[in-house]
């Protein structure tokens, strides 16, 4: 079985916005579902994405005001620009 994991928001189609309210709901869900994928790999995973325990913590400790999907990819990316 092949597992697939998005760290980035899909596109909202072009003019819709969701109430400030929803956008908090659905930040809350994309955090659970990060944390229930993120939180079964081994610490040597995670390195193979570029990421550590202390991202992922660092992630869902944001406000919901902000995305975590997106400070994930942040933090892989500023770890494979080192390479």
């Amino acid at each position: 079985m092949t597992m697939t994991y998005s760290l980035t928001r899909p596109a909202q189609p072009r003019g819709l916005t969701l109430p400030a309210p929803l956008r908090l709901v659905v930040e809350w869900y994309r955090r659970h579902r990060i944390l229930s994928q993120y939180e079964r790999m081994s610490d040597e995973m995670l390195r193979d994405i570029g990421l550590t325990r202390g991202d992922l913590d660092a992630a869902l400790a944001l406000p919901l005001t902000e995305g975590a999907g997106e400070a994930l990819a942040r933090a892989a990316a500023d770890e494979a620009a080192k390479w």
